[in-house]
């Protein structure tokens, strides 16, 4: 059993002396006896003519409770050397069970001897003695001996048979004359009568001890097994032995049972374990084979059947027994602790606030579910984990961090203190009043829970208290009217102007003789916050002021989230206010027909929301994370009839990087096959410009549209489609100035970065969609982005307020918010173009490769000539990674990657939706010019090859530290065996044409474990030798390797019909 005590603990308890002289008398043997049932510890020690009986009380705070009869403890009342000495017996025993079971043996031997005498017991002589009969024993294993639900001593059959009669039981041999056994049958006869506790008998139930006793006798004993054929076998060399840690899918809880590695030809039998205090054996295929490692007996249970580990209790094992238990055995993790999160759980708080009206005092709890723990102070029951009923790698646990910012905020409040029971004392009436009327409506908003204690609560609940009241009335040309009023929860009226005067003041209350009034200054100040905000206007009545429509979502928002503003407003505002921030569902809109079927239903969603905007006026960010279909979901909702009759009939122009308008090319030809697309790109394109009105979609590259902006300003378009919009995230560039030039009736933007570097980015792309919403870039500076700069409480604030003032007219998903629409993996092949410089090699390498190839086969055969064809594949495919690759001296390009540059745009959309990303390449060096291109960056990252020594040290760290955003992993050192559960987005850099190998890197991170949607992308250069060998792929599956690695089967995957498409030939 584990006790709940260790030696450290019993010196810290006794102190250095005490403990010296305890340890004198246990050393000294003067502990007779000593019991544990919890919570006490009971002996004897052998101290006066009678003996001293003692015991100890183990108290839950982890101290005792002295209960010996002793002068020192009587009359002292200290721990003395008498308990302490139990306690030493006690962990000696604990550790060392074996001392016990040979004294309990000795012990039972001579009780023994006193019961029998030597007439009763079997009469043998050494063999060769005249007169005595020869004689043999025989040892029987019963059949139902490995019987799994058989408890209790294992039944063993002994018999003796004399000369060549048959065996008979000890009992029904005669006294006379004696038996003649061989001199190690003789000590085996010894054992048997020391089992019995006496004479030998026919039917014994022997313990686990006293078989391992036998099996380790010097000989091997008679052993048969009832109804077999021959003797039982001993095996010599110990059986390793490890411990198996596995997770059950269903429950989350973890599963420990023992694995042994049996012999060969054993493997499939399911061994039968002895086990006795520090030594084991297993049964297998009719032998005893000795373990090479034992558990402590605490753990021998699992020797019949594999223990479970609820789930509250896994974190607590991992940490505590798990150390201990490697001390003891090898163990085998099929899951490990670094697979596990540990979050901060969102902790309630709940505030005591005592005294009178010229003082108060605070105490701060926080509670985590039905723990209530103080804030800021340690504590044993703080150690908790809660698991996560969603996810079962996901733990909750008490969040520190939350609780230091509970008590800074406080402490801005007046009450400070490193714990929530040391808190300072806020004085003075003034700061009092203060505190109630302006402090405690913001906590209570933080949602804590507040208690008063003492003469502060009468008064508190009796003073008179002002809140806001705001009506809200439509109207003309789809504005809105505000007025406002205060008035006091018993009846007092206060003017507007009294308000703003004390507010002036820093005061959140009015005096008026003998009245105080409180104000609820938090929700007044944020209320002119929200207003202050929106661009407003003078109203029809007397002190009040109008609004846009465009703010009616903002607004409702706002409002709804201030406690202690009351708000009226029309049924039809409000409508539309829940409409515009989406708390109601969208009314779906009618596909046409060949898109029914093909939308998942957030898409579906996604198209209703676009067609809302559309109806209200107002235009968009479509910002659903990389791979939830952006493209799709806009090419469905221009595929519908324009709403406004003077919007139809133009054609919807789409501005995109170069790299993606083959892309939108081509998936409208497959989606929308009834758009009439135009591709306004290429040095032929001024020619194309004349036939614009004729098509329905203008797709052309943001380069290009700064370049032809005079002719784009010549047309109205439909719809204004800006994709991977944070191309116009600077506002004073030539991108964003032309797109801002575009007439259209609509406007979208695509994105799944809206923030990529700052919140002005997202200014820059409101600028655009809806000119002047987000105010001057002057105040939006000042308001917004300098505060979440700074960090701390007030960029929170302003992160909160921009959420909200965005929220209507920003659509985002992420993955884990659709999962249920969602396949458990996504696969994708996403295409890049050559730069100019990378088009330029790569045209000279091909058209040398195939004046070689074609020289080389005519000379001496394809099959001499395969080394050097595949040598010429290889440079083609470096090319298609980076220029650096190749490693020409002579070369200088500016531009040397296309593809790394769509790598890092994925990259960061990746990152912005808290994605964890793993990049596989099979080049070392380009996965070097990664890594010095995230190092550039200030990225965090894990890096593995070939030459990687501690791997496993890597991957814990990336699976436990979930701020490492990023792993390179070279593709034949870590496609296989490693458990990477923590990233859910896969790179392939440079594809392995075997998709098996392929799919086992992919594996690393879609495995069990895995939660959410795996996102696995392949990256392909357009118009190169990697996208001939996808489509080869497709008919001939063993293409594969031959084009990768110089040999390997390659008389199987690759001849010269092959090699010459590849090459263009």
């Amino acid at each position: 059993m584990n006790l709940p005590f260790t030696q450290k603990m019993l010196r810290e308890w006794a102190g250095p002396r005490t403990f010296r002289d305890a340890w004198m008398l246990f050393d000294n043997n003067r502990v007779e006896r000593v019991h544990y049932d919890p919570p006490y510890v009971y002996g004897v020690l052998g101290i006066g003519s009678r003996g001293l009986r003692c015991k100890f009380e183990l108290l839950p705070d982890g101290l005792i409770e002295n209960h010996c009869p002793c002068r020192a403890n009587q009359e002292q009342g200290v721990i003395c050397t008498h308990v302490i000495a139990l306690g030493l017996a006690l962990l000696r025993r604990n550790s060392d069970p074996d001392r016990r079971r040979r004294a309990e043996e000795e012990q039972r031997r001579a009780e023994r001897m006193a019961r029998y005498s030597e007439e009763d017991y079997l009469p043998r002589v050494d063999p060769g003695t005249p007169g005595a009969r020869r004689a043999r024993l025989h040892l029987t294993l019963l059949r139902n001996w490995t019987a799994p639900d058989r408890n209790g001593p294992i039944p063993l059959r002994c018999e003796v048979s004399i000369e060549d009669a048959p065996p008979r039981a000890p009992e029904e041999i005669p006294a006379s004359p004696p038996l003649a056994f061989s001199r190690d049958e003789q000590n085996l006869l010894y054992v048997i009568e020391d089992i019995c506790e006496g004479p030998a008998r026919r039917d014994i139930g022997v313990s686990a001890a006293d078989l391992i006793n036998l099996l380790e006798l010097d000989t091997d004993p008679p052993l048969r097994l009832e109804g077999g054929n021959g003797r039982i076998t001993r095996a010599c060399d110990p059986v390793p032995s490890s411990l198996r840690i596995g997770l059950d899918p269903h429950s989350g809880e973890l599963e420990v049972s023992i694995y042994a590695e049996l012999p060969e030809g054993a493997e499939s039998e399911i061994p039968v374990y002895i086990i006795s205090g520090t030594r084991g054996w297993l049964f297998a295929r009719g032998c005893f084979h000795p373990l090479s490692h034992v558990l402590p007996p605490p753990l021998h249970s699992i020797y019949k059947e594999p223990i479970r580990i609820p789930r509250e209790s896994v974190p607590a094992f991992f940490r505590r027994e798990l150390p201990m238990l490697r001390n003891h055995i090898p163990v085998i993790e099929d899951i490990s602790e670094d697979q596990f999160t540990f979050d901060p759980e969102a902790a309630a708080f709940h505030l005591v606030v005592k005294g009178s009206p010229g003082a108060v005092t605070a105490k701060l709890y926080a509670l985590y579910g039905d723990l209530r723990l103080v804030a800021g102070r340690a504590a044993p029951e703080g150690h908790f984990a809660h698991p996560d009923p969603e996810d079962m790698l996901r733990y909750t646990v008490r969040n520190e961090h939350g609780e230091s910012d509970a008590l800074d905020l406080l402490a801005g409040f007046g009450f400070e203190g490193e714990a929530g029971d040391g808190l300072g004392s806020i004085e003075g009436r003034r700061e009092v009043l203060n505190f109630f009327a302006r402090d405690l409506p913001h906590i209570r908003r933080k949602g804590w829970s507040i208690e008063l204690e003492g003469p502060v609560s009468e008064t508190m609940n009796t003073t008179e208290r002002v809140t806001p009241s705001i009506d809200i009335r439509d109207d003309s040309g789809g504005w809105f009217e505000i007025g406002i009023e205060f008035a006091g929860d018993r009846g007092a009226s206060i003017s507007s102007s009294e308000v703003q005067e004390a507010l002036r003041k820093g005061e959140a209350y009015v005096q008026r003789g003998d009245q105080t009034i409180l104000l609820d200054a938090d929700a007044i100040e944020s209320m002119y916050g929200v207003f202050s905000e929106c661009r407003a206007r003078d109203g029809n009545r007397p002190g009040t002021f109008r609004l846009d429509g465009l703010y009616t979502g903002y607004v409702q928002s706002s409002l709804d989230s201030l406690e202690g503003v009351g708000v009226q407003s029309t049924p039809d505002w409000l409508d539309r206010a829940r409409r515009q921030n989406r708390d109601v569902r969208m009314e779906p809109v009618e596909l046409p027909g060949e898109l029914e079927g093909v939308l998942r239903d957030y898409q579906r969603t996604g198209v209703s929301w676009l067609r809302f905007l559309e109806q209200t006026g107002c235009a968009g960010i479509l910002a659903d994370e990389m791979g939830l279909g952006k493209t799709v979901e806009a090419l469905a909702w221009m595929r519908l009839e324009r709403d406004r009759e003077e919007a139809r009939g133009g054609p919807a122009l789409v501005v995109c990087p170069t790299s993606l308008v083959e892309n939108w090319e081509e998936e409208a030809q497959r989606f929308t096959p009834d758009l009439k697309p135009l591709n306004l790109t290429g040095p032929e394109r001024h020619d194309r410009f004349p036939s614009l009105t004729d098509h329905d979609l203008v797709i052309t590259s943001y380069a290009l549209l700064r370049r032809d902006i005079d002719r784009y300003l010549e047309h109205d378009f439909s719809i204004a489609i800006l994709d991977e919009a944070q191309h116009i995230k600077n506002r004073n560039t030539r991108n964003a100035i032309a797109a801002k030039k575009i007439r259209a009736h609509h406007r979208l933007v695509l994105t799944g970065t809206p923030l990529e570097n700052s919140v002005s980015d997202l200014w820059s792309i409101m600028d655009f969609l809806m000119p002047g919403y987000l105010g001057p870039h002057k105040i939006f500076r000042e308001d917004f982005e300098k505060p979440i700069a700074r960090g701390g409480a007030e960029a929170d604030e302003a992160q909160i307020r921009l959420r909200r003032k965005i929220h209507p007219f920003l659509l985002r998903r992420m993955k884990r918010d659709v999962a249920s629409d969602l396949p458990p993996k996504i696969q994708k092949v996403a295409h890049c173009h050559f730069t100019p410089d990378q088009q330029v090699v790569y045209r000279q390498l091909l058209e040398q490769s195939k004046k070689r190839a074609e020289k080389l086969v005519a000379d001496q055969g394809f099959q001499r000539s395969r080394m050097q064809i595949f040598q010429m594949l290889l440079r083609l495919r470096q090319t298609c990674c980076h220029l650096d690759l190749l490693k020409l001296s002579n070369l200088d390009a500016k531009a040397p990657s296309g593809k790394m540059d769509l790598f890092f745009e994925m990259l960061d959309e990746a990152l912005d939706g808290e994605h964890r990303v793993l990049v596989f390449s099979q080049f070392t060096s380009m996965l070097a010019i990664l890594r010095r291109e995230l190092e550039d960056r200030k990225l965090e990252y894990c890096y593995l090859d070939g030459s990687t020594k501690d791997r496993m040290t890597i991957v814990r760290r990336f699976n436990t530290d979930r701020s490492i955003p990023v792993f390179l992993i070279s593709l034949k050192a870590g496609g296989t065996g490693l458990n990477l559960t923590g990233a859910d987005t896969v790179i392939h850099f440079d594809p392995w044409w075997n998709p098996a190998v392929e799919n086992q890197a992919t594996d690393r991170a879609y495995r069990i474990g895995q939660t959410r949607t795996v996102y696995d992308v392949k990256l392909i250069t357009k118009n190169s030798v990697e996208e001939k060998v996808l489509a080869m792929q497709e008919r001939k599956q063993k293409i594969i390797d031959a084009t990768l690695e110089q040999q390997e089967e390659s008389g199987e995957t690759l001849n010269w019909d092959d090699v010459k498409e590849l090459l263009e030939m």
